[in-house]
């Protein structure tokens, strides 16, 4: 079906005009950018807000040695560095071999909201050999199961296991999120990037610690803190970038994939050494992208933006 960019009298709406609101909006996003550029586009930058979240787990890469927000249940737990989905260490997982669902659970008070909202919680797992299973459950203070994953079987590589449970009750309770074997055995297993929220949208979002770069950090001590990832770029407002190769150029395009220099090149000419910075803010939604006339040609600077308009 034709949509209104099928028909070019709706040419106003394909680029959208920031507000004067927006368009007076401070600069307060940036990437930095130092990247190689070949024959082929790259995007330098892909506009993107992204999705704000807040880790409540205070040390959910297990960098730090304190490890007691976590309650062994039915096996051994400890800090180790043999594996890592992020960072350089993850919390070693040694089932006692007795029961059912031995682990580990973290504890914490939510209440209801009267628009709804949902414990939502993940973790990145791995066996010590590809055996053995595992879940990830919401249980109650008694430690009653209340939501569940589905059981993952343990393999040699870290893979990301889930849960949501909505709350209904609007008072104050505390809950855990445990994770479990499903059946009896002793394989032991790492658990890193342990992310629980809780989300008025019950949507699972990306893992998020305070040092994974820009836009995400730590409401207080490093790896003893809950934190947060902030907006991105919703809106590039300029850059400034250079052509760092000594006789290759580039081509640097605004909200379209860069083309080779050329008559019908859809980027600006970044010859040998030179640099470019807008000297007017642009309102830029899409991407800035960059092409090169050979390989590994170093293109480095910084992009501004906003998170709003």
């Amino acid at each position: 079906m034709p949509t209104s960019e099928h028909f070019p009298e709706n040419w106003p709406q394909w680029e959208i005009d920031p507000s004067t609101r927006t368009s007076v909006h401070v600069w307060n996003k940036y990437v930095p950018i130092d990247t190689n550029v070949g024959t082929s586009a790259v995007d330098l930058l892909t506009v993107s807000r992204g999705e704000p979240a807040v880790n409540l787990v205070k040390n959910p890469s297990i960098e730090h040695a304190t490890i007691s927000e976590f309650t062994a249940s039915g096996s051994a737990i400890s800090q180790s560095s043999a594996q890592a989905a992020t960072g350089s260490n993850s919390l070693l997982v040694n089932p006692a071999n007795s029961a059912a669902e031995e682990g580990f659970y973290w504890a914490h008070t939510f209440a209801g909201h009267t628009e709804g909202t949902s414990i939502v919680a993940q973790c990145e797992v791995r066996g010590a050999s590809a055996s053995g299973d595992v879940k990830i459950e919401i249980q109650d203070s008694s430690g009653t199961a209340l939501a569940a994953s589905a059981t993952h079987s343990l393999t040699t590589s870290f893979a990301q296991i889930y849960v949501k449970y909505d709350i209904v009750e609007r008072v104050a309770a505390e809950y855990r999120v445990a994770v479990v074997s499903v059946s009896q055995h002793n394989i032991d297993m790492y658990v890193d990037k342990i992310m629980v929220e809780q989300r008025r949208d019950g949507n699972l979002s990306d893992y998020v610690d305070g040092a994974q770069g820009i836009n995400y950090e730590w409401m207080g001590t490093a790896h003893l803190s809950e934190s947060k990832r902030r907006p991105g770029i919703s809106a590039v407002r300029g850059f400034k970038l250079k052509n760092g190769h000594g006789s290759q150029t580039a081509n640097i395009a605004i909200d379209t994939d860069a083309t080779a220099a050329g008559s019908t090149s859809t980027g600006i000419l970044l010859k040998a050494g030179e640099t470019i910075e807008t000297n007017w803010p642009i309102d830029a939604r899409v991407k800035i992208s960059a092409i090169a006339s050979g390989g590994t040609t170093q293109i480095y600077g910084v992009i501004w933006g906003v998170h709003g308009g």
